[in-house]
């Protein structure tokens, strides 16, 4: 064994804890010198925005979450619909589906054998489960039916797709004419739980995954193409924010609206010698990310119950505002309002077993957030009295014009989803 000399072992200690020293200075530097340069950089941005607006997308001032994004796909679908352009998107979304692509002729939306195009938003199944979007497409063999399943955010549901099929499958139904699409936000394939592999084999040929993103085909594709064939410049420019906002709300990393994040790729690449403290930061900004969304959810819920305690419902003695912050696990954050008036079943998993005003998100981490009525049990396992409860509670936000969840089994009403 070589003996090393104590003071040549204090050197080398010395020497590591200087070279440690000296990146905690660079760290520190470069943030210090990146801040002012970030300011001077924003305000350049906003005279820019003044005549380029680039950032800009009209989908923000819509309705973002399923439903609403169903409501828009369904319009363009529609061969009688404002835009003007006939069949012409319709034909576009059959051509890009190799299951139907050639199938049909020329498509004419209201004079044909079997009767005109139909295109419905929540179609009920016959065990009342909700399809997002149907095209009912006539035919010399009968009509053809095009259904879609939107999930830009929402997680499947236990036999959700394989229902979908059987459905869709029936004598009376379509038989074998029909395709069902699957639109998640990037290519996946759904869930053993809401479509089995055996599921899958079986309706082969009837069931395709569509992805907002990156698939082949995907939604962004459809409407790019839908923009080419578009005669009308008002439903151009809208069909060019929908390709925009499927890059946006779902694509890659390098697809940013952010000045803040171009700027400091730009400033990195210029300035190499910084990315050893920008990857420190970047280490470090799980751990800052977690503590700050921790502290804003527990702020968020001492100031909403301090509100609700301030307002005069005389419910102050009972009423119970907490939340649940997970992390980056799925549907793992939460808020929750309750009383301690409201019916408690003990044997519920969730909800402190109450009926609640919930916050939740759907998403990894505190992303993607429903908040409306939540049921602490699932419609399947309640009793009489119970539903006797929950057709109660529907009625009245039904008067209150909410929108209720369907095919959501614990979700009485999903009043909005912000998908950040």
């Amino acid at each position: 064994m070589i003996a090393v000399p104590t003071r040549q072992v204090a050197e080398l200690l010395q020497l590591v804890d200087d070279a440690r020293h000296a990146r905690q200075g660079e760290y520190e530097r470069f943030l210090t010198d990146l801040t002012p340069l970030l300011s001077a950089a924003s305000i350049v941005e906003r005279r820019r925005d003044r005549h380029l607006a680039y950032r800009f997308n009209v989908f923000r001032y819509l309705r973002q979450d399923e439903l609403g994004l169903s409501r828009i796909i369904a319009d363009l679908l529609n061969p009688t619909a404002e835009h003007g352009q006939g069949a012409s998107f319709l034909k576009a979304m059959l051509d890009a589906l190799p299951e139907t692509r050639g199938r049909f002729g020329t498509l004419d939306a209201t004079a044909t054998t079997t009767g005109p195009i139909r295109v419905k938003t929540e179609r009920r199944t016959t065990k009342g489960r909700f399809i997002d979007i149907t095209v009912d497409i006539p035919t010399a063999e009968g009509r053809f039916c095009l259904a879609f399943e939107n999930k830009p955010y929402a997680h499947d549901l236990d036999n959700q797709l394989k229902a979908y099929l059987e459905y869709l499958g029936k004598p009376e139904q379509y038989r074998t004419r029909f395709l069902l699409v699957y639109l998640p936000p990037v290519h996946r394939e759904p869930d053993e739980s809401a479509l089995p592999k055996v599921d899958r084999e079986r309706w082969r040929g009837h069931f395709r995954v569509m992805p907002y993103i990156g698939g082949n085909p995907s939604l962004e594709d459809w409407f790019a193409t839908c923009r080419k064939v578009c005669d009308a410049d008002p439903v151009g420019w809208f069909l060019r924010h929908a390709e925009s906002f499927c890059k946006q709300q779902f694509g890659e990393s390098n697809m940013t609206t952010n000045p803040d994040t171009r700027f400091i790729r730009e400033y990195l690449s210029e300035n190499p010698s910084h990315l050893r403290a920008a990857l420190a930061v970047h280490d470090a900004w799980r751990l800052v990310k977690a503590d700050v969304c921790e502290r804003f959810l527990e702020h968020l819920r001492r100031t909403l119950e301090y509100r609700l305690r301030k307002e005069p419902f005389g419910v102050e003695a009972d009423l119970r505002v907490w939340c649940r912050y997970g992390g980056e696990k799925k549907y793992s954050n939460a808020l929750w309002i309750t009383r301690g008036a409201w019916v408690r079943d003990d044997d519920a998993p969730i909800n402190d077993g109450r009926s609640a005003i919930k916050l939740h998100s759907e998403g990894p981490g505190p992303n993607r957030w429903y908040w409306g009525v939540s049921s602490p049990k699932r419609k399947s396992r309640m009793t009489e009295p119970e539903k006797e409860r929950r057709a109660e509670l529907v009625g009245s936000l039904r008067r209150h014009e909410l929108p209720l969840a369907h095919g959501e089994e614990d979700w009485v009403a999903v009043v909005g989803i912000s998908p950040t």
